[in-house]
């Protein structure tokens, strides 16, 4: 039988992390190679993806996954084709309830990690690189902090009504968790809201999803357990 062990593609300080910690969560064996990002000096890309990374394939940007010989050794981008590739191949036990599981809820709050919240964590930081200016209209500052307090009340009142047991998707973290990691650690740690002060609900999820023994795992897999979005710029907008 062709092995079916995965190669998994890392970058430090990105949303590949939520990945490793799905990796970690599912406790099959992998293989790690990590990438660090171009420094800020880079003179045409700074912060972004090294050669290395870009060499793995036509998107060559984190995360990537490079599947085993059993499936093809097939190339996937793009944090939720990977974390969906892997809970349907490894999840025998419907850990995630991805098949007999509330679905239906899961996949929705995958869609508000992608659309709502990614577009609204995107646009802060694209303010902050610079590469945005807020607009002088009424209306100009919508994604400058009102947009992402908007969101975490939507993000709330989903934790506080769903299913009981800490996470969003109940006792154990689903593809959801996963998935909403990134943009709520991005969040807490450039300050774009106080998490503890004004949405402390959230701000325990976090904690409780920090407190995982495949978090902790995952962490000290790669770059000495460093995990820091604040290595971005942070512009005066806010």
């Amino acid at each position: 039988m062709a092995d079916n062990k995965p190669t998994f593609h890392h970058l430090n300080n990105s949303q590949s992390q939520r990945i490793l910690w799905l990796l970690e969560e599912l406790g099959i064996e992998y293989d790690l190679v990590t990438h660090i990002r171009n420094p800020p000096s880079h003179p045409t890309a700074p912060f972004r993806s090294p050669p290395s990374l870009q060499a793995t394939g036509p998107y060559g940007k984190a995360p990537v996954l490079i599947t085993g010989a059993a499936d093809g050794n097939r190339y996937i981008a793009e944090t939720s084709a990977i974390a969906t590739y892997l809970i349907r191949t490894f999840d025998k036990e419907d850990k995630f309830g991805l098949k007999n599981g509330d679905w239906i809820r899961d996949e929705m709050l995958v869609s508000i990690a992608q659309t709502s919240l990614g577009k609204a964590t995107t646009t802060l930081l694209m303010l902050d690189f610079g590469l945005l200016r807020n607009g002088t209209g009424p209306g100009g500052k919508q994604f400058d902090g009102p947009e992402i307090r908007n969101i975490l009340k939507e993000l709330t009142r989903e934790l506080k009504d769903g299913p009981s047991g800490g996470f969003f998707m109940g006792k154990e973290p689903g593809r959801a968790d996963i998935m909403l990691e990134f943009g709520l650690t991005s969040i807490k740690q450039r300050r774009s809201a106080n998490l503890e002060k004004d949405f402390p609900e959230l701000g325990e999820w976090l904690q409780r999803v920090y407190a995982r023994p495949a978090w902790k795992r995952a962490i000290g897999k790669a770059f000495d357990g460093v995990y820091d979005l604040t290595t971005f710029p942070k512009g005066p907008h806010l």
